[in-house]
This record gives C-alpha cells, sequence and structure tokens, in this order.
C-alpha cells in the first residue's frame, strides 16, 4: 500500500479526504493528516510518505514551500496541489516542483481520485525504471553508493539539498533518493539526520553547548524541529537526555 500524507486548514476538507477517499481501493493508506504546511513537513522528515496531498493556501507554511521542500529532499514522492478556483493560477507555478497534479477543492469528489491514480502509476513506473536500472548495471551502483555516503559524511553538518548532491555526483536527484532507499534499506534524508543526531548525541555529553547551538552546529535550521527530531530519536528531549547522562 502507499503511504499517503494530507495537509489542509480546512476541517471540511480534511474529513472529505479522510472519510470519502476510498484509500484502500486506490492501493493507499492514509498516514497522517495535518492542519497545516509546517505540520506535515516535520512528519513526512519522522516517516517519509509515498504521495502527499496540500492545500496550496494554508498558515504557517503554504503548499508550494512544502513542495519545494519535497522537491529538495525527497522528488520520488508525489504531490498533489489543492487549491480554490481564484488561486488555480497561482497552483500552476507548483509545475517548477515537478508536481504530479492539480485538483479544484470544487472538483475534489471526482477529480482527487485520479490524481492518485496517477500519483500511483508514476511511483510504479519510478519502481520499475530502478529495479531496470539496477540490472542493467549489476553492481555498478555501489561506487555511486559510496559517493553519497562521502558527501554525506562530509557535508552533514550544512545545509544538503538533494540537487546540491546530484551536481556534485553527476547524477538525477529523483534516481539517487531511490536508489539510496533501495540499496541502504532507509530514506536519504532519514540516514542525514540519523547522523545528525548521534553528532549531537556528543555534544550533549562532551559540550557545555545550548541546545540551540547543538541544533545549529549539527545542521537543522529549525531548534524546536531538532528537539522534536531529538526526542523521536532518542526518547528524551535535549534537557532530559543531558541530565540523565551526566547522572551516570
Amino acid at each position: 500500500m502507499w503511504k499517503v500524507m494530507i495537509a489542509d486548514d480546512e476541517a471540511y476538507i480534511r474529513e472529505v479526504m479522510q472519510n470519502l477517499v476510498p484509500w484502500e481501493k486506490l492501493g493507499c493508506r492514509l498516514m497522517y493528516v495535518a492542519e497545516n504546511g509546517s505540520d506535515l513537513i516535520d512528519k513526512l522528515e519522522m516517516n517519509r510518505p509515498d504521495i502527499v496531498i496540500t492545500d496550496v493556501k494554508m498558515p504557517k507554511t503554504d503548499g508550494l514551500t512544502v513542495s519545494r521542500h519535497i522537491n529538495e529532499t525527497c522528488p520520488e514522492v508525489q504531490v498533489i496541489l489543492l487549491s480554490a478556483y481564484s488561486e488555480f493560477e497561482y497552483a500552476r507555478m507548483g509545475i517548477k516542483y515537478n508536481v504530479c497534479g492539480y485538483v479544484l477543492k470544487t472538483d475534489i469528489f471526482d477529480e482527487l481520485p485520479l490524481a492518485v491514480e496517477k500519483a500511483v502509476h508514476n511511483l510504479e513506473k519510478q519502481q520499475t525504471e530502478l529495479l531496470n536500472s539496477l540490472k542493467e548495471e549489476g553492481g555498478g551502483s555501489e561506487p555511486l553508493i559510496q559517493q553519497m555516503e562521502n558527501y554525506i559524511g562530509q557535508w552533514y553538518t550544512k545545509k544538503i539539498t538533494l540537487v546540491d548532491m546530484a551536481e556534485a555526483l553527476h547524477a538525477n536527484p529523483s534516481y539517487l533518493s531511490r536508489l539510496y532507499k533501495m540499496k541502504k534499506g532507509e530514506n536519504l534524508f532519514d540516514s542525514i539526520n540519523r547522523r545528525r543526531l548521534e553528532k549531537a548525541k556528543e555534544y550533549m555529553v562532551e559540550t557545555d553547548m545550548k541546545v540551540y547551538q547543538i541544533s545549529d552546529a549539527v545542521g537543522f535550521e529549525d531548534t524546536g524541529y531538532f528537539s522534536r527530531a531529538f526526542k523521536k530519536y532518542t526518547g528524551l528531549t535535549p534537557k532530559e537526555y543531558r541530565n540523565r547522562r551526566k547522572e551516570s
């Protein structure tokens, strides 16, 4: 089953998508429903979906910002934009972020299932192309994986985008992301964040740096997100982790 996440600030639209879309018949499982883009980005960093459905205009973080983030970090994820009629031209701007579909909210009952079917088709096509490519290469992809690991080791404390990595390695961003997941068994940016959090644990024990300083030092741009990621990874807040290690 393909994993789906949704973000929309209108309760009615969220309810429609939760209860009236035949997710199982579409080969999908609805994982999470967010009220804004910021919440959605936090969740997809922790548990990567295959399809994201997001409203264009939302408080805090809008749908185009979500689309740009996904395009930079996990371009294989299929994005469907929801839009009111007056915003439809604005939604078309998402084409530069490789958005796979647009759905007017007035047509959501008819058009959303079709957009999801298109996203599923794209995912199946990606999967087939990757498998065929790996068969053709044999073991030829291993040096590329090692180059990715080296790049991560060198730059994980900085802001890394998939586009930057692809340019440095002369490869396609989407291919790199899919290849890494298939070969390593985890998403590329999950691996990057794991390295960051392991380094943060060292800083917690070996230095007196403040939490925001550690967050910045290991490559997180937002201290709040760093703290949430740290707790999910260790089961403790940064402060709790530091105190327990000092006690032991």
